[in-house]
């Protein structure tokens, strides 16, 4: 302001009659700053008219020729008048008074107009990316739109802190007060920052996107939302399972997008009683009751191992479709016509029965010791006592007096 005002002063001491002289002094410079906005106002249009008519011609988009267009409509009108006022004023005589302000005008300008650009790139690189994902991946699109808007305040911050820096402000102190407000920050939120550099690993790397039905540790549903800092399945029983993007990517997933046909491992047991003949005919049998069905390729049937029940069988077969409603119907059919097979061929299924051989024979040998009736029973419990009865102890008894001795007593 006191700039202003001095070179006020000083045009104001110019005689009047000078006048003329300065103003035809001035006037150069003042047509040059005039007439370059003039040249950079049109050449943005023409810029932008021809890659619009591009590409309505070609009705495509070229990437070059979007960016191109995208960047000369960022470049704004005042920032142009601004530009050539600074041309005029560097050719101009007189004005060194306000060459100092006007160069800091203008490099506020020049630092707006370069996060304008820049804002303006990202914006129409995440539009074209947003283009080509919205049918195949729309959770990808949502997670690209906050990253950019992260981006934005990234620009924004380093184009605040540059032109403090122009302006002469020590950024040093500034910048390690932001480190060290970072790391506290960071240990504040180290779980939230985790959840959003995991999201962005999810973005990136793609274990899943939105429509894939995964498994993670004792969940699985199918991929309805990828946030921030949460994923969101629906499970089979309808109910919403949030997990956190952290938590989730370290647990061990599977996803079954990329299924394309299921392996089913069975095995079935007979009974010991089922004849050699009969055993012989049971491979054979589920191969022919498997190879009736449509979309399964068997693998192979064997006589795998002898149980405790009866011998068991393994039968390894391929549903060739993901559906797992379709594979419960293979099995279920299988199941049905195998039952009605064995039953033709008169070919019972292993009954899970144990017998405890020590136990029942201590129950035969109790009843072969048991006696026959109650009357031997009674006589050996009357030997029993008898046997182990102790003798009693005999008493002496007087005798009572005979003949004259007794009578003398009386």
């Amino acid at each position: 302001m006191d700039n202003v005002l001095a070179l006020y002063n000083y045009f104001s001491r110019i005689p009047l009659e000078d006048l003329p002289g300065v103003a035809l002094q001035m006037l150069p410079g003042a047509l040059l700053g005039i007439g370059l906005a003039f040249v950079v106002l049109f050449l943005r249009e023409f810029i932008v008219g021809r890659m619009k008519a591009r590409t309505e011609r070609t009705h495509t988009h070229p990437v070059l020729t979007i960016w191109a267009k995208r960047i000369a409509e960022s470049v704004k009108t005042w920032f142009v008048w601004l530009a050539g006022l600074q041309v005029a004023v560097q050719t101009m005589p007189y004005m060194a008074l306000v060459d100092g302000p006007m160069r800091r005008l203008f490099m506020l300008g020049v630092f707006l107009q370069l996060g304008l650009m820049a804002v303006h790139a990202l914006s129409e690189w995440n539009r074209e990316t947003a283009r080509e994902l919205r049918v195949k991946e729309p959770a990808r699109v949502a997670m690209m739109a906050s990253m950019v808007r992260v981006g934005y305040v990234f620009i924004w911050l380093v184009v605040f802190i540059l032109l403090l820096n122009n302006y002469g402000v020590n950024v040093s102190a500034l910048v390690a007060g932001l480190g060290v407000g970072g790391i506290a920050v960071a240990f504040a939120l180290q779980n939230v920052l985790k959840d959003i550099f995991s999201s962005f690993s999810i973005v990136f790397d793609k274990p899943f996107v939105v429509g894939d039905f995964i498994a993670a540790g004792d969940f699985m549903g199918t991929v309805e939302e990828i946030g921030i800092k949460t994923t969101r399945l629906r499970s089979l029983s309808g109910e919403q399972i949030v997990i956190s993007n952290g938590d989730l990517l370290e647990t061990r997933v599977r996803n079954y997008r990329t299924l394309g046909q299921r392996r089913v491992v069975f095995n079935i047991k007979v009974g010991y009683e089922t004849p050699a003949a009969k055993l012989a005919k049971i491979p054979p049998m589920i191969i022919t009751i498997l190879e009736k069905m449509d979309d399964v390729r068997v693998d192979r049937v064997h006589l795998q191992s002898l149980t405790d029940f009866g011998p068991q069988y393994e039968a390894v077969f391929y549903v060739e479709k993901p559906d797992y409603s379709r594979m419960m119907d293979v099995t279920q059919q299988m199941y049905l016509e195998m039952f009605t097979a064995f039953e033709k061929e008169g070919i019972a299924f292993a009954v899970p029965v144990q017998k405890n051989v020590g136990e029942l024979a201590a129950h035969q040998k109790m009843d072969t010791e048991m006696p026959k009736n109650r009357r031997e029973a009674n006589a050996v419990k009357t030997a029993t006592v008898k046997a182990t009865a102790k003798p009693k102890a005999k008493t002496a008894l007087a005798k009572p007096p005979r003949g004259k001795a007794a009578k003398g007593r009386k």
